[in-house]
């Protein structure tokens, strides 16, 4: 059903994006007590499949934050982070260098959770007050692996639905002292039926 999508329904998906970083910079710049300017450079259609290959190796461990959707709209949102993104970030948090996402400390997992909360919780609020819809997101849970693995878990639903689509929000985060943007990727996995209700809403 995504494939349906026209231009002038992923630009208005880009605005609902748009509004959603804006907010949530404003709240990462309070929390990281330095100015952050958050952009959507394009909304797009992707079939999931291909969602590894948006990084360099299919395989890498990536740090990602994922929330469960409830009430009108049902399924997950996650953010995804590269563990270039997530050391950056990490460094801006505490100072400290780390080596490997794999083994990060309880206070740089805690606030990099904070990061995706903030960040998926700032879109959601934005695409309910677009749709008219009431989305009630679970509280967020932070998955370092594979991104293979992630993806291979959220696809499931999605082929016994039929399915085999997301929208891919990308995001570059710019961060005050940090010489180059850093990027992200939101992924909305909807319901087959709230696809229906998000589609209406969008006048499909």
């Amino acid at each position: 059903m995504l494939e349906k999508l026209n231009e002038a329904q992923l630009d208005a998906i880009k605005e609902v994006g748009n509004i959603g970083t804006g907010n949530a910079a404003t709240a990462l710049s309070m929390m990281l007590d330095k100015k952050v300017e958050i952009s959507v450079p394009q909304v797009k259609v992707i079939p999931i499949s291909k969602i590894p290959f948006l990084f360099e190796n299919p395989e890498e461990v990536v740090c990602s934050v994922k929330m469960e959707l409830k009430e009108d709209m049902t399924g997950e949102i996650l953010l995804v982070f590269d563990p270039k993104t997530v050391k950056a970030l990490a460094r801006v948090l505490t100072g400290m260098e780390i080596a490997d996402i794999t083994e990060m400390d309880e206070f740089t997992s805690s606030m990099m959770k904070e990061i995706g909360n903030i960040m998926c919780g700032s879109y959601i609020t934005a695409l309910a007050g677009f749709t008219n819809l009431f989305i009630n997101p679970e509280p967020p849970e932070l998955i370092v692996d594979m991104i293979s693995a992630i993806i291979s878990e959220i696809s499931i639903p999605l082929a016994l639905a039929g399915e085999e689509n997301i929208l891919l929000v990308e995001t570059l985060i710019e961060i005050e002292g940090l010489e180059e943007a850093l990027q992200g990727y939101l992924l909305l996995v909807p319901s087959v039926d709230s696809l229906e209700k998000l589609l209406k809403a969008l006048g499909m």
